[in-house]
């Protein structure tokens, strides 16, 4: 297992060292102290299985680092590790594209349960967001095939390129679709899931345990 943490506090990036070894017994660590080494790394062609993520860096604060590396690596996933974890910025993330969201407050316990959903495809959003989450019509928690909702495989291609952040501009080129074609899948996807838009999608998701299949690396 492949990754990169992107941290400027040396305690936190040994704590998440010691979290790593519980999921994996060998991890291949990368640290990043700045936002330019972590894109440094990542435009070298290296593709990590995952990039944790602190969203204050001297060199790139709130959400910028993060909206840069979905549109330049949008098939590395981004897990979140935050002190500022108040609704807002968990919301903020995961509309940005990040695959989970984890507190620094967090157990030794919930980090490991976390990081393995991620990396199973899993989305992780804090138990305390989805309660609050309000969707007009909750979703069935049973559910753990997409296509049991009805969705097509196109339409789960697209839901997956929704869930990493991609505009419809771009979700059009990768899947070579046209515009209205998209909108078509997204609306469906939208109703079929009974949420309004991009970020409830990531919370239903992740209240049905839904995981998505990783998409092959660019790199």
């Amino acid at each position: 297992m492949q990754v990169m943490i992107v941290e400027d506090q040396p305690l936190v990036v040994e704590g998440l060292r010691s979290v790593l070894a519980e999921v994996d017994t060998e991890p291949d660590i990368r640290c990043a102290l700045l936002a330019s080494r972590a894109l440094t790394l990542l435009r070298t062609g290296w593709r990590p299985d995952l990039v944790m993520l602190d969203l204050n860096l001297p060199d790139a604060e709130g959400t910028t680092l993060l909206v840069q590396l979905r549109s330049e690596f949008p098939d590395v996933p981004v897990v979140v590790i935050s002190a500022q974890d108040d609704r807002q910025t968990i919301t903020e993330s995961i509309d940005h594209g990040a695959m989970g969201f984890i507190s620094k407050s967090s157990t030794t316990a919930v980090l490991v349960s976390a990081l393995q959903l991620v990396l199973k495809g899993g989305i992780y959003v804090p138990q305390q967001v989805l309660d609050n989450a309000a969707h007009p019509h909750p979703p069935r928690p049973s559910i753990q095939d997409l296509a049991d909702i009805g969705l097509t495989p196109r339409q789960i291609q697209v839901l997956q390129l929704m869930i990493e952040g991609l505009p419809n501009k771009l979700i059009c080129r990768e899947l070579g679709i046209s515009d209205g074609t998209a909108k078509t899948h997204i609306s469906t996807i939208l109703r079929l899931l009974n949420v309004r838009n991009r970020t409830q999608a990531v919370f239903a998701l992740s209240q049905m345990g839904i995981r998505l299949p990783r998409r092959a690396g660019k790199g």
